[in-house]
Order: C-alpha cells, then structure tokens, then sequence
C-alpha cells in the first residue's frame, strides 16, 4: 500500500516506521517544519497515486485535507485534534464523497479495547450506589491539548453509563464536588507519558481500571492497521466499525 503521511511530529514518525515495518511504501510526507518532509503542505498535485492518507497535522486543516483527498479518491485516516467542532461537517464531506475516511482520537487497539472494558465496569458500577467515580489521565510534557482526546472518550462513557453523575469537572476543585460530579483531572510531563485510569471508589474497596502506553508503537501500529482497513471503501467510520469487523 502507498502512504501519505501528513504531518511528521512525534506521531507522524512513529507512524512512518510501522508502516515501514508492515510492508508498506510512505511515498509521501508533509510537514510545513521538519527537514525529512516531501512538502510543506498538501496539494492535489501530488496525492493522485496514494492509496491512502494518514494525518497527524494540525486539526485546523484537516477539512481542506480532506477536499483533496476525496478529489483524487485517497482514503482517509484522521489523527488529529483540535477539529471536533467541524465534525458534521467532516461526516458530510465523507459521505459525499467516493472514499473510506476513519476518525479516532487514538488508534490504539489497546486503548480501544480500554474503552470497552470501562464500559462494561460501568454499566456494573451504575447498579451500585455506594460506588464514587473519579478520572486521571497522564501525557508527555509536548502534548497540546488538555484533557486529552481519550479522556474525552473516557469522559462520555462514564455519564452514559452511569445514571448518578451527569457532569464532567476537569478544572481544580476549590470547593467540595458535588455529587452528580466526576472530577477528571490532568497532569503533562516527561517524554513519553500515556496513562488513564478510572477508579470507582467505596467504604469498603477501590477498583481502578488504566491504561498505560509504554511508547507510541501502539498508537502508530493502529493507525496503519485501520489505513489497511479502510483502503476501499466509502463513507466515515470510527474505531467501533474496525473492531467489531476483526
């Protein structure tokens, strides 16, 4: 398979490598900054014979990558943050259009396969009042966005899934927290940090349910894995459509 890569920060070469590593050809990379860059940005000059787009660029320009990948019929694979305001807008594009386009805010397996293990622990935990909740996320110090797109995730399970709490509190607490609240807190720092946990807290025990990436190989490999995936076919997808096919 023939990879545009767009964007080429601390995702974008992880990513380079593992489809290196599964076989495929990276023909393409863009990146305004990096040295190894191809191109500074996406013109529909030169994606004509990609096979597939992997962005990990700056959200703001994902609806003009987009354009021109459906133009030259390249399916798409969205890694970028930042542009969930312009998600019907997205869902529009893609349907229109003749090629495959998938979002996740982490294409990790482990991480979506987290997802559903916390759902399940919460729809158990919703039927047991004395149980408190409570969220915590970790990420490396370069990381722009805070809470991150996976506590976002984590975040809409939980009030799902559980009657009690219907409000998500990120800030610092200088007050008690009420009880429909679920305090989800942050922290940046180090290099290569990846870590959620949830705990479901009472009188009597603590269970916690995490996460933890040991580098960014988990993320990179998914994402190639679902640009496999998607290659062929048409409209927008999401994670749940890849794991429930495999």
């Amino acid at each position: 398979m023939r990879i545009a890569l767009i964007g080429f920060g601390g995702m974008g070469q992880a990513v380079y490598q593992a489809a290196l590593k599964r076989g495929h050809t990276v023909d393409l990379v863009v990146d305004h900054s990096h040295e190894k860059a191809n191109l500074p940005e996406l013109t529909a000059s030169v994606i004509a014979d990609v096979d597939v787009a992997i962005d990990f660029s700056h959200g703001d320009d994902i609806l003009k990558h987009l354009d021109i990948c459906a133009a030259d019929n390249v399916d798409y694979v969205i890694g970028s943050t930042g542009w969930y305001d312009k998600m019907d807008e997205i869902k529009k594009m893609a349907e229109e259009s003749e090629v495959g386009v998938i979002w996740s805010s982490n294409f990790s397996i482990g991480v979506n396969l987290y997802y559903r293990i916390v759902e399940e622990a919460a729809k158990m935990i919703n039927n047991f009042d004395e149980y408190d909740i409570w969220g915590h996320e970790i990420h490396h110090k370069n990381k722009k966005d805070s809470p991150s797109g996976t506590a976002k995730i984590l975040q809409e399970i939980l009030l799902k899934n559980i009657s009690r709490k219907s409000k998500i509190v990120e800030d610092k607490l200088d007050r008690q927290r009420d009880e429909e609240e679920i305090h989800f807190s942050s922290v940046r720092g180090g290099a290569v940090n990846f870590e959620h946990t949830i705990g479901f807290d009472s009188e009597a025990d603590t269970i916690t349910i995490s996460h933890s990436a040991r580098s960014r190989n988990g993320y990179a490999d998914g994402a190639v894995r679902v640009a496999e995936w998607i290659k062929g076919k048409k409209g927008f997808f999401g994670m749940d459509d890849f794991l429930n096919s495999v």
